[in-house]
């Protein structure tokens, strides 16, 4: 059973492979997107709610759900923008260079912090409960959505 900091630290290598996936091909964007939607929601949800309760922890949390909202204005930025534009690539690097930064503060410094403050059976049970509902909500996001980027490929 994995903890929920592992949980997440794991989808966040899921993220940053898919952030190389769509600097080869733009089209991949919307998996991405779909990915960091569901990841924030459910990180926000599990855990952020509960470490922004505890004082020790709480401004980092919620500088982290801060992030949260610039990356979600980047990435309805970049699904809004031409993908043929010039800008769209230098706008996801842009893009790519602040969610580098929030992933590995993350995982360097909230995580570590959150593991200290909460038990294990709450870092497990979130762990699974993280899991579970990822799953759940990725496919029904990969399947119930129209991908125009799939369903006419360039």
């Amino acid at each position: 059973m994995k903890t929920i900091t592992k949980a997440l630290a794991d989808h966040h290598e899921e993220m940053r492979k898919l952030v190389k996936e769509v600097k080869k091909d733009s089209t991949k964007f919307i998996f991405l997107k779909k990915h960091l939607d569901v990841h924030h929601e459910l990180e926000e949800d599990l855990l952020l709610s509960k470490l922004h309760t505890n004082e020790k922890i709480k401004d980092d949390s919620l500088e982290s759900q801060e992030e949260h909202v610039i990356l979600n204005f980047a990435l309805l930025d970049l699904a809004d923008f031409p993908k043929d534009n010039e800008r769209w690539m230098v706008k996801f690097k842009v893009f790519e260079e602040i969610l580098d930064h929030h992933l590995n503060e993350e995982e360097e410094e909230l995580f570590p912090e959150a593991e200290k403050i909460m038990n294990k059976k709450e870092l497990d049970d979130l762990g699974a409960k993280f899991e579970e509902l990822k799953e759940q909500r990725l496919s029904a996001a990969l399947e119930t959505k129209p991908v125009p980027e799939l369903e006419n490929p360039k």
